[in-house]
């Protein structure tokens, strides 16, 4: 287990994990479309100071700059899931909203760090996904390189196939923080992405669409016996985890007529 003092993360470092994960979701079920770049000059509304309003470090600021975002993909009305009932946050277009008037920044704060803990979140952590309630809160910590992932469920934080890092509570914790970082659990950067990945890879997250991903305990708990082993076997059926081998698009429309012809009835849940 690594220890809190042997994290070193850079941006870059950053903005690759980032980025990788991303492209292992397009390989995996996400159109192509729905992940947008940053200029090389960084994204103007954040260049703008459209984010001015949150009191992050400039060094949040910049890595949000040169992020890639899951953004809405040109084909659809819908925002899309990056994980399991989980939508990743678009800082670009965040910024633009603040500097027109629709959105707040107390607002931005709520949905990306949580009602019960944005008043004590620290200027250098950011928040990675927005929403509501039920959103999970994956907060980057810049000044220690790891990602807090508040309230992780049980069966990922036991089981974890990479391994947390350690210390992240000691004497000098401010208090403000304590129960927060006692409800998280952490990774360095590059291994929580890591681990986003080992989930998906065998198939623990399980995307059901270009646009909606779920995990077994959703399934199991909204939906007759049988149907996470049935997307299991449809996705090995057409080569997963074999990248060489998998073809997204016979998967997914593969899922999609198996949902209609054997639950008809819970059709509504392979979108968002």
């Amino acid at each position: 287990m690594p220890e809190l003092d042997e994290i070193n993360c850079s941006r870059e470092v950053c903005v690759a994990a980032i980025r990788d994960f991303y492209e292992f979701l397009i390989i995996m079920y996400l159109d192509k479309s729905a992940i947008i770049e940053p200029p090389k000059e960084g994204w103007p509304s954040i260049i703008a100071g459209g984010l001015h309003g949150l009191g992050t470090t400039e060094e949040v600021t910049t890595l949000l700059r040169y992020l890639p975002y899951i953004s809405r993909p040109d084909h659809a009305s819908w925002r899309v899931h990056g994980s399991p009932s989980c939508y990743w946050a678009d800082w670009q277009s965040y910024a633009q909203g603040v500097s027109n008037g629709g959105l707040t920044p107390n607002t931005l704060r709520i949905c990306s760090e949580g009602y019960e803990y944005y008043n004590d979140i620290p200027s250098h952590v950011v928040g990675l996904t927005y929403g509501g309630r039920d959103n999970p809160i994956f907060l980057l910590d810049t000044k220690l390189g790891i990602v807090h992932w508040l309230e992780c469920p049980g069966e990922i934080k036991y089981e974890a196939t990479r391994e947390q890092v350690s210390g992240i509570i000691d004497h000098s914790t401010p208090e403000s923080e304590l129960e927060r970082r006692e409800k998280s659990s952490a990774w360095a950067v590059t291994d929580f992405f890591e681990l986003l990945t080992d989930q998906f890879r065998d198939l623990k997250f399980l995307p059901l669409s270009t646009e909606r991903v779920v995990d077994i305990p959703t399934l199991l708990a909204c939906n007759p016996a049988g149907v996470h082993e049935m997307v299991q076997k449809i996705y090995r059926e057409h080569g997963w985890p074999d990248l060489s081998q998998y073809c997204k698009q016979d998967c997914l429309e593969a899922i999609q007529a198996a949902f209609k012809e054997h639950y008809p009835d819970e059709v509504g849940i392979l979108r968002p």
